[in-house]
């Protein structure tokens, strides 16, 4: 509205100034009319014949006419106040010299037009006399004062309408962001299962949605801390509930022989160990979670990398009679935190050995383009059922937890390796049908960002 304001006021300058060379250009138009028929009709000479005719003409353009003769003594005046008066102003000498000036002043209020009466059988540059034709800025004023009560009132009919459409529409918009601050209110205050139903425009309603995935997300991970911690203190707590009943067992039996006691310390042993397996397998997932955890990257060469896991790996491999297959298409030379790695690839094939068929195959796959490096672990297995697949990588998921007591699993070793892939932006799929074999599938970038690189 401002910029309007302003804007109208320069529009009605520039109207009044039009005006205003408008109306000398009438003014002097007039005054030549009336110089040209004095000197025609011989009038110039005469004032009573100066009178008779100058009192007949009526404007609207001007509102006193006088007229001089060239010693500029008044010889008409349409007001009758200064007749046989000298009106030697410094524009009327001016004009007898054969000028035609304007004078116009806003503060004064005057628009003053003067022309030379010039006889037509005088000398050249002879004047006889001064046609002056005087008016005010009256009309000019009322005419652009209506403008302006017109423009201003269309102004402030524009502004209210303006005002409360901005209101509205303001309403409409801040709407939806005050509900979806009050949902993350009390999402700040522990309700997790809070959604929002925003209807609007298509930018609201995709924040919305938005807000919607996030509060679903965060339910999920809410819920996978509730059973991570659930399952963390079951896996905890079963090795010690054995060691409690097996030290129990001993103390009620004081005159036990000597082989019940070495029994016992050995069972009592195995549940240590696999407490301290878990323990281990959590803090190697703790230390993977840390968001200042950074990578001690090196360039490694994976085809060696992998060779020797599964050398290290064979034995466990030659108990089930599980046959290992390598098979390389290239060198492959990857920017990775060596330790990292090895470890995520040592869960897939340890994992693979473990649910395979007895003399079973696991057939290991490296490959890579120009920008990525791919391992496939492929067995021939239990498999996963259809449903679980997605849920491997979850922290103490089992897909049949007798088994993986029976194998040592703490259910931490795909998460494990989830964990390290991510850390290396790269990914890991499974894909398995029951009875035929499971298939996990890596990749990691071969090069590390340089952004990463230069914060390093």
């Amino acid at each position: 509205m401002i910029p309007l304001l302003l804007l109208t006021n320069i529009l009605f300058n520039t109207l009044e100034n039009y005006y205003v060379a408008e109306k000398i250009k009438t003014m002097r138009r007039q005054a030549n009319i009336i110089s040209t028929n004095l000197t025609v009709k011989g009038l110039d000479k005469d004032s009573t014949n100066i009178t008779e005719y100058a009192s007949k003409l009526e404007s609207y353009e001007y509102e006193r006419m006088l007229i001089l003769d060239k010693r500029g003594y008044v010889v008409y005046d349409s007001n009758q106040r200064d007749v046989d008066k000298a009106y030697a102003t410094e524009d009327v000498i001016d004009t007898l010299k054969g000028n035609t000036p304007t004078y116009s002043s806003r503060e004064e209020d005057i628009i003053k037009v003067l022309v030379p009466i010039i006889p037509t059988d005088g000398k050249k540059g002879e004047v006889s006399g001064v046609t002056l034709l005087t008016s005010t800025y009256a009309d000019i004023t009322k005419t652009i004062n209506e403008q302006k009560s017109v423009s201003y009132m269309i102004m402030i009919a524009l502004f209210i309408l303006i005002f409360i459409l901005s209101y509205y529409f303001s309403g409409i918009i801040t709407k939806p962001f005050k509900r979806l601050l009050v949902s993350i209110n009390k999402i700040t205050d522990g309700n997790l299962d809070e959604k929002i139903d925003i209807k609007g425009n298509y930018e609201i309603e995709e924040i919305g949605t938005a807000f919607n995935h996030m509060t679903d997300k965060l339910e999920r991970i809410d819920e996978t801390r509730r059973q991570f911690v659930a399952n963390v203190s079951h896996e905890l707590k079963t090795p010690l509930s054995s060691v409690k009943v097996l030290a129990e067992s001993l103390l009620m039996q004081p005159d036990a022989p000597k082989e019940l006691y070495k029994e016992f310390f050995e069972d009592i042993s195995q549940e240590i160990e696999r407490e301290t397996i878990i323990i281990d397998d959590l803090l190697t997932l703790v230390t993977l979670d840390k968001k200042e955890n950074e990578l001690n990257v090196s360039e490694t060469n994976l085809n060696i990398l992998v060779e020797s896991i599964m050398k290290r790996l064979k034995p466990l491999a030659d108990i089930k009679g599980v046959e290992m297959v390598f098979e390389s298409y290239r060198e492959v030379i990857a920017e990775v935190d060596k330790t990292k790695i090895a470890l995520a690839i040592t869960n897939l094939i340890e994992n693979a050995i473990k649910y395979n068929k007895e003399y079973g195959s696991i057939m290991v796959k490296l490959n890579s383009d120009y920008k990525n490096a791919r391992l496939t672990v492929e067995d021939t297995g239990i498999g996963i059922p259809e449903d679980s697949v997605n849920k491997v990588f979850q922290r103490f998921y089992r897909v049949d937890k007798t088994r993986s007591r029976e194998t040592g699993g703490t259910g931490l070793g795909l998460s494990i390796t989830h964990q390290a892939i991510l850390m290396h932006q790269g990914f890991v799929r499974c894909s398995s049908q029951v009875g035929i074999g499971t298939t996990f599938e890596m990749s990691i970038p071969l090069r590390r960002p340089l952004a990463e690189k230069n914060e390093s």
